[in-house]
């Protein structure tokens, strides 16, 4: 039987995997005396769960979020939520985003071009936690000269947000307000003076007769910084652990440096960066049976979801050529394509379902290919600890060690 004792234990922060497995098909939903949390674990309660906006709220993000941040669109609900996300949406999809491409090339050649020209390199320090900052800072219209200063605040911000740890949320703060100090005169700027940058756009971006204000402006960047760094961050880190684990599966994208899509879609569902999201009861609500009573924290565990053995098959194994998991462009309203082919719910679903899905997953296809064109014969270094480490909600390796030859 899984307890709460279960849910903090060591073993369990090594590997939750199996205590999911149990918990599915034994409690599905199990309450967290701890963290005073009920947890969901299969994945049609998880998609249901997402999809029930009359029940469930965001409120929750506005005590890890909103107290390093300020306002953003993820503690909000309703109407209010659904302005905040018609005017900054439509700079991260289709073709507002492509113009971005560029930047996203020209980074990851820029850290490529760092790398020892053989040996062994370490692509989480030297290329995951910096691509997706100097993409944002870039698309921003930022100094590319402050690529580090941002990435200090992304990574101070982003250890702020754990909820029960004052000091570490404190220095998130701080690290919050430095930022924002340094975007107000860029923001004023473009206020009078707009530019072809995603600043401008944000300033000058309205629906249904409204604009955001400064703060949430500066909110907004903040969140980007972290939200999209760290999706991205600890994707590309999870999905080349697992390549370099599965060997036969490197050498194919290698060969064909279009199956990083597929490889890139099963991470999201195998080892999804981020474990689960949090959602607030407003009324009583049932899964499996259980009865969640209205006032309640809900987590909906993702990446239990992601490895139900009745939707996946061997969930456990790690596989880019699956038959049963939409390997493409994710579905924001659907978790299920055809053919029996479902969606991995690692950036959720429904109108909260994650604004930066698209800049992810280019991002991380984008800069692995031009990683193999430079690093000959990819191989896991002795020297590399492959131990995957949960962080609050999010789960990746320290390293991902590379040995490479010319």
């Amino acid at each position: 039987m899984i307890t709460t004792d279960t849910l903090h234990s060591e073993a369990f922060l090594i590997d939750p995997y199996p205590f999911w497995e149990q918990m599915r098909h034994d409690q599905p939903v199990l309450f967290d005396e701890r963290a005073k949390t009920w947890v969901l674990t299969r994945y049609d309660d998880c998609v249901a769960a997402f999809a029930n906006h009359e029940d469930f709220s965001n409120r929750l993000y506005g005590d890890t979020l909103g107290r390093v941040f300020g306002p953003t669109m993820l503690d909000k609900d309703g109407h209010e939520h659904v302005v905040h996300r018609k005017i900054v949406a439509p700079e991260f999809v289709g073709r507002r985003f492509e113009p971005y491409y560029e930047a996203i090339d020209r980074n990851a050649r820029a850290l490529i071009a760092r790398f020892p020209g053989a040996g062994s390199v370490d692509l989480v320090d030297r290329f995951s936690t910096r691509l997706p900052v100097n993409v944002i800072v870039d698309m921003l219209g930022m100094d590319q000269s402050d690529h580090d200063r941002f990435h200090d605040w992304y990574t101070t911000m982003m250890a702020g947000l754990v909820r029960f740890n004052p000091e570490r949320q404190q220095r998130g703060i701080e690290a919050h307000e430095h930022l924002a100090e340094y975007v107000s005169p860029i923001i004023e700027d473009r206020r009078g003076c707009p530019a072809q940058d995603l600043i401008s756009k944000i300033v000058h971006a309205e629906a249904d007769g409204q604009r955001l204000t400064d703060t949430e402006i500066k909110a907004f960047i903040s969140l980007l910084l972290v939200a999209g760094g760290e999706t991205t961050d600890k994707g590309i880190a999870n999905m080349w652990t697992q390549l370099l684990l599965h060997p036969d599966q490197l050498e194919r994208v290698i060969e064909d440096p279009s199956l990083f899509d597929a490889a890139f879609s099963e991470m999201m569902r195998h080892s999804p960066p981020v474990l689960g999201q949090l959602r607030y009861a407003i009324n009583d609500v049932e899964f499996s049976g259980v009865t969640i009573p209205a006032g309640s924290a809900v987590h909906i565990q993702l990446a239990s979801a992601n490895n139900d053995e009745t939707v996946f098959d061997d969930p456990r194994t790690f596989r880019i050529d699956r038959e049963d998991l939409h390997l493409a462009k994710e579905r924001r309203m659907g978790h299920h394509g055809d053919e029996g082919r479902y969606g991995h719910l690692g950036f959720g679903l429904g109108k909260h379902f994650c604004l930066g899905y698209e800049m992810a997953r280019v991002e991380a296809v984008m800069g692995s290919q031009l990683l193999v064109q430079t690093m000959h014969r990819p191989r896991l270094s002795p020297d590399a600890d492959t131990t995957f480490l949960t962080r609050g909600a999010t789960r990746s390796p320290a390293a991902v060690l590379v040995d490479y030859d010319r």
